[in-house]
């Protein structure tokens, strides 16, 4: 229930049913860490991420860092803890999608390509892997392609203009490899 809170972008809520939940272990540390990046604590978060290195979690700890370092702009250290997290979760599609996006970032668009389609093939609904994919079609010069797997995926047309406005600004970043 407290995931669900927090999926629905309803972070202080679901830290509020957290804290009346009581929970504890890595599961809970999970769920406050990932709270906690979404409320911009950064440092805190990073080290409940880290506390689950050494549990059965290691493969979400890697994943929360990684994310984190994205946010703060590190795309070497978020790369990194993707790819770990990949290799302690290879059927996770959520780590799928989000290691595609920072290798999308840093240029590597087939291993990119190879994510998001690993991600779409173990989760066929899951939107966000569709929708990096989608831009993965307009950096690759067929954007009626991009549009038509946003749409199958019911993007509004907010979103479709966020994503072509997205794709024309990583084009411009130098590194760009077509």
């Amino acid at each position: 229930m407290i995931r669900r809170v927090l999926d629905s972008d309803q972070p202080y809520a679901a830290l509020a049913h957290l804290d009346a939940s009581g929970s504890r272990g890595p599961g809970a540390d999970l769920l406050r860490a990932d709270i906690l990046r979404r409320l911009d604590r950064g440092n805190e978060a990073a080290a409940l991420y880290r506390g689950l290195l050494s549990t059965c979690m290691v493969g979400a700890g890697h994943h929360g860092l990684g994310l984190l370092s994205g946010q703060q702009g590190n795309l070497p250290e978020s790369l990194k803890h993707f790819r770990q997290a990949r290799l302690a979760q290879p059927a996770d599609p959520r780590i799928r999608s989000d290691y595609g996006y920072a290798l999308l970032l840093s240029g590597d668009r087939e291993a990119a390509r190879v994510e998001f389609m690993t991600a779409l093939e173990l989760a066929p609904d899951h939107r966000k892997a569709a929708l990096n994919l989608a831009l993965l079609h307009h950096l690759n010069g067929d954007p009626s392609r991009g549009d038509a797997l946003a749409r199958h995926h019911n993007a509004s047309p907010e979103e479709l203009s966020a994503l072509r406005r997205e794709a024309a600004k990583l084009a411009r970043q130098p590194g760009d490899n077509r």
